[in-house]
């Protein structure tokens, strides 16, 4: 504790005060307040958790304050057990939690909640290297790797330790069984299963797990009916997307690898490309990109290429796990338009076809602002930065908008700031080149001319999709989603003026440029309705009796509230453009 005696005194009574607290709300308020006043409260912390706050955060300050255990709740003459407070430490494996009895369970607590949340699984392991042998430090080593598909270290940790308790000797069957049914030991997996399903405690924490991995092992060995018995009793005790997804689509298998294999891994803690089984296709994920894709109001030819783009990845993958030769190119990614033309939003879509495909864990994008973003202030310091931004996206899809703004025209000058981050970029995304995908965005022209600034990127991305500028039509197409999606309704005058705007602008060249472009394209039409909504607000506020006005009157954007929007941000964009 970082607290001296009077102010130990004062949080031991505060302490004191949340432990007795009924309301739980009011007890995470109390508990919050001593750990805002000192971080190193161990106690606070486990109070915070035992009132169900089990962020990761709380938990990492838990764990490293766990030297000051005990401090706070014996300075008020209580027990921190009292607290009451548990830890999951069943991953995605058992229903299983622990009580917060010592300093090695909140170690135990906090290793697993950072292999699940962060995949941070080698530090995770050193967390857990502090505490003594027992069932509860045994049991997280093997979640651990389990979580990390470290399937071969699965079996490897857990016949390592002879099992006390019972709870914990029968999930390590389950545990056991999962790993085995992942390396295709479906006989061993099979016995593992149905011995700990058969257990005295097997309502209590793993059930679910071991009746999932069972209807697995079925469906992998022909039994089609035994592994629709077991989705079915799950489905009725246990449902889930995962269990309702597989009860219709006989195809849903796990996926399968080797002791091998894994041993060949360049990174052991990444299941590449499924390793042979094929990666794992998540349907909803696809679905969901293909259903996003299609709501997109024009953008013909980048649906197109999106598509084309899907099914070479899908089909690369499926070819090379049948054994046949697939190019594997590189599926780094040029967006080159104007801006307002939908790229961020195309880059959350490939990221859900890269995460449905497997290739990625989750549909995860980075979004990241050129030069901003990339180069730091002082020389020396951008491969740093950069490098910090690439972790980031690690697992995901690193979007970079205006890219052409890092490496700066000085005149035929050097530019060491962009360089510098152009050259980490480029390494990491080498080194990283299974965990990552980066797409960079900006105009055409620019875009070519930061191509220009490094032999090496015009080779790192064999896929450039072109975005054309949105036409006015389908500017008024936008406005009136945006509209709808505000409860707002364009009528036919307000559309009309609105066309005739957007098509003036895109006739008119500004700096050199099509107005419309100028303007952001989806974004002036953003500008334009939340500008029309505020001049129908104001037309309305002025009658006489605003409450008087019915549902529809309130929603209606007419010609003239169009009229004085298109004044408004007109005159905004033609004054930017002048200065």
């Amino acid at each position: 504790m970082t607290a001296n005696i009077s102010d130990l005194d004062y949080l031991a009574s505060a302490y004191a005060a949340a432990a007795g607290a009924e309301n739980p709300q009011h007890a995470l308020e109390q508990f919050a307040a001593i750990t805002n006043a000192d971080e190193s409260a161990c106690d606070a912390w486990i109070g915070r958790i035992s009132r169900g706050d089990y962020d990761r955060t709380t938990l990492f300050r838990a764990w490293y304050s766990r030297r000051n255990f005990g401090v706070l709740a014996d300075a008020a003459d209580l027990s921190v057990v009292s607290l009451q407070a548990w830890v999951p430490i069943g991953g995605e494996f058992a229903n299983l939690s622990a009580p917060v009895i010592s300093p090695a369970v909140l170690s135990a607590g906090y290793a697993l909640s950072e292999a699940i949340n962060a995949k941070a699984y080698d530090e995770a392991l050193e967390v857990l290297a502090e505490n003594q042998p027992s069932d509860l430090t045994a049991w997280v080593r093997a979640v651990i790797y389990a979580t990390g598909t470290r399937w071969d270290k699965v079996i490897e940790a857990l016949n390592e330790h002879a099992w006390r308790e019972p709870i914990y000797a029968q999930c390590a069957e389950v545990l056991h069984g999962a790993a085995a049914t992942h390396l295709g030991l479906f006989a061993e997996a099979e016995r593992r299963l149905i011995n700990a399903l058969q257990a005295e405690h097997s309502k209590i924490p793993c059930a679910q797990h071991g009746a999932w991995y069972l209807a697995m092992v079925y469906r992998a060995t022909g039994r089609e009916e035994e592994a629709m018995a077991k989705l079915e009793w799950l489905h009725a005790n246990f449902p889930s997307p995962k269990v309702e997804a597989a009860r219709k689509d006989p195809t849903v298998r796990l996926p399968v690898t080797t002791r091998e294999r894994i041993a060949e891994r360049s990174n052991p803690w990444q299941d590449e490309a499924q390793e042979g089984g094929g990666p794992i296709i998540r349907k909803e994920l696809l679905a969901d990109a293909t259903a996003q894709l299609q709501r997109q109001i024009g953008l013909e030819g980048v649906k197109e290429q999106i598509a084309d783009y899907r099914a070479s990845v899908q089909m690369a993958a499926v070819r090379a796990a049948k054994g046949l030769k697939a190019k594997q190119g590189s599926r780094h990614m040029i967006f080159s338009g104007p801006p307002g033309t939908g790229k961020t939003t195309i880059a959350h879509i490939v990221a859900l076809n890269l995460a449905g495909l497997g290739v990625i864990p989750e549909p995860k994008v980075v979004v990241a602002n050129g030069r901003a973003d990339l180069c730091a202030e002082y020389e020396g310091q951008s491969a740093t930065k950069t490098s910090r931004l690439v972790d980031r996206a690690l697992d995901g899809v690193l979007f970079i908008d205006e890219f052409y703004t890092v490496v700066q025209d000085r005149d035929g000058r050097a530019d060491p700031f962009g360089k510098e981050a152009v050259d980490t970029l480029l390494a990491r995304m080498e080194n990283e080149r299974h965990r990552l995908v980066v797409i960079i965005a900006g105009y055409p022209t620019d875009i070519d001319r930061a191509l220009e600034t490094n032999d090496g990127l015009p080779s790192r991305f064999s896929v450039r999709i072109e975005f054309d500028s949105y036409t006015p039509e389908e500017i008024v197409q936008i406005a009136e989603v945006i509209a709808d999606d505000n409860d707002s309704l364009l009528t036919q005058e307000a559309r009309a003026e609105l066309l005739t705007a957007a098509g003036h602008l895109a006739s008119q060249p500004i700096n050199g440029k099509p107005g419309l472009d100028l303007a952001g394209n989806g974004r002036y039409a953003r500008q334009i309705v939340e500008a029309a909504e505020r001049a129908r607000d104001r037309r309305q506020a002025e009658v006489l009796d605003p409450e008087d006005l019915t549902i529809e009157e309130l929603q209606v954007i007419t010609g003239e509230d169009m009229k004085a929007a298109v004044r408004s941000v007109h005159a905004r964009l033609l004054g930017s453009a002048s200065r």
